[in-house]
């Protein structure tokens, strides 16, 4: 019997405080948000798939949850859709700590406090949608944070125990150079 490919897993988070006029993502802004509504149709969806002939007998290998903004979203739904996963698709064949869980996070949506409660869901890999350490060019790209937070949201990721980050940067900007772009 050949050797099946593994899963990979997206999870989408549509919620984002500001639509940024550069994103083509399906992002929505609220006010309010109903994360248990929400948590209740990913699980769901996550049951129906499970149950689909192509996904049977298929280790799952990595989650993402991307967005929109998951940062936004309670550690407790992370964590409901982490166990879910972990209890629909195979995880035998392998270390649970050599899964990649990863979540992007807008540095002007968190704190140590919420790095934690994504570190405890199960979240083991920040990729944090830093864009720019220039405060010209974020407001350019109307990002919520400045660089300073963004310095900041990767120091409190640090010790909320992440050791897996990789920052988002965009190079190409108007008028950005190289240069501009390195410092």
């Amino acid at each position: 019997m050949p050797s099946l490919s593994p899963i990979l897993l997206y999870v989408h988070i549509p919620y984002c405080i500001h639509k940024c006029h550069y994103c083509d993502f399906n992002s929505h802004v609220r006010g309010q948000h109903d994360w248990q509504q929400y948590e209740r149709a990913l699980l769901t969806e996550l049951s129906h798939w499970a149950t689909q002939p192509q996904f049977s007998g298929r280790q799952l290998q990595s989650i993402f949850f991307g967005g929109g903004t998951p940062s936004l979203s309670p550690g407790e739904l992370i964590g409901s859709v982490i166990e879910e996963a972990k209890s629909l698709f195979r995880f035998d064949a392998c270390d649970e700590e050599d899964i990649e869980i990863t979540l992007e996070a807008n540095p002007g949506t968190v704190d140590q406090s919420h790095f934690a409660g994504f570190r405890e869901a199960g979240v083991n890999r920040l990729s944090i949608g830093v864009q720019s350490l220039n405060d010209g060019e974020l407001k350019w790209l109307e990002r919520i944070h400045s660089g300073e937070q963004a310095i900041n949201a990767f120091n409190a990721a640090r010790e909320a125990g992440f050791d897996n980050i990789n920052l988002d940067l965009i190079y190409g900007l108007p008028d950005q150079t190289l240069e501009g772009w390195m410092a």
